[in-house]
């Protein structure tokens, strides 16, 4: 277990006019007008979640060789203060822009979808072989150790089998406004079609063990599907996710192991909802089983449950905003 182990992250500034602009030209509609489930604002929302997530992986996981952060031509920096604050010899930072990681397939770019970049992150240089894949909303809760990612070259899943089958209907009855919306599912149904399996491997919305060398071989064997997987700018229903079809190779190539247990803390508060956060909080520290969790769409809290729950990760994480 002395191989080392990095952390990726993709990154996105909604709040940045250049990547308003572009998403306006490019999809031809404007930022209020694109639904949730391909390219709403939600999904570029940023509210500091990535700081908190960060300061949470040094205060749990310090072990970590080092934090990669995939972005388009912006600067996190800011994000980062929160942990230069709070302590002393943080883990080290490298930012990779879109341009490394699309090297050879710059004609893509730009793209507007965690998916397509997904299927480029692999190419990271210098990324170590054992890897673990975080979305800037999700956080670690409890300390949390290598063993608990991998089991020597093994992955380490929180998850269970699903058949294709039932897989598929569930994701049939998801609409919204008449239309079948892009679930969660959808994109590990895509993914097990890729590998030509029955089943996929469901699991939470949760940061996923990874390993780098399974994506590199079947992504260069398979240079079409790399390159139609990281084609669409905006989600797509025919996209799979890079981490679940990463997780059934491991499965087929005996590097996984599953764990039918739920570690993670799912949020995901609005304003309709006033009592939803408090409750959902309070029950997660009455509990010494989480030790992941998932903030999502926190920009659709309302002003005081935003100020609740950076309280209470402030309080979790032991340290000061400043």
């Amino acid at each position: 277990m002395n191989k080392p182990i990095d952390i990726v992250y993709t990154w996105v500034d909604g709040n940045d006019p250049r990547l308003n602009a572009l998403r306006r030209k490019y999809s031809g509609h404007d930022t209020e007008e694109m639904r949730d489930d391909t390219a709403g604002a939600t999904r570029y929302s940023n509210l500091g979640e990535l700081a908190w997530s960060v300061a949470s992986v040094n205060r749990f996981m310090p072990w970590v060789r080092r934090i990669y952060i995939v972005t388009d031509g912006q600067d996190p920096s800011r994000e980062l203060e929160l942990t230069r604050r709070n302590f002393e010899n943080p883990i080290p930072v490298e930012v990779v822009d879109h341009r490394v990681i699309f090297k050879g397939m710059e004609d893509l770019l730009p793209v507007f979808n965690s998916m397509s970049i997904e299927t480029m992150l692999w190419r990271i240089p210098g990324l170590s072989d054992r890897y673990i894949y975080f979305n800037d909303d999700t956080f670690v809760m409890a300390p949390m150790k290598p063993t608990d990612w991998f089991d020597g070259e093994r992955m380490v899943l929180h998850g269970h089998r699903m058949p294709l089958w039932w897989a598929v209907l569930l994701d049939r009855l998801r609409m919204r406004g008449g239309k079948n919306i892009i679930g969660f599912k959808t994109a590990m149904i895509a993914a097990a079609r890729a590998v030509g399996t029955r089943h996929l491997l469901y699991y939470y919305h949760t940061p996923t063990a990874q390993n780098r060398r399974l994506l590199e071989q079947f992504f260069s064997e398979h240079p079409e599907l790399t390159r139609r997987n990281a084609l669409p700018k905006f989600r797509d229903r025919s996209q799979f996710t890079p981490h679940s079809l990463c997780n059934l190779l491991a499965e087929r190539a005996g590097l996984l192991r599953m764990e039918r247990s739920n570690i993670n803390l799912f949020l995901k508060p609005t304003a309709d909802r006033p009592d939803y956060l408090r409750r959902r909080l309070a029950a997660a520290d009455r509990r010494d089983d989480l030790r992941l969790g998932c903030i999502s769409s926190l920009d659709k809290a309302s002003p005081s449950q935003q100020k609740e729950f950076t309280e209470w990760i402030s309080r979790r994480l032991g340290i000061t905003e400043g």
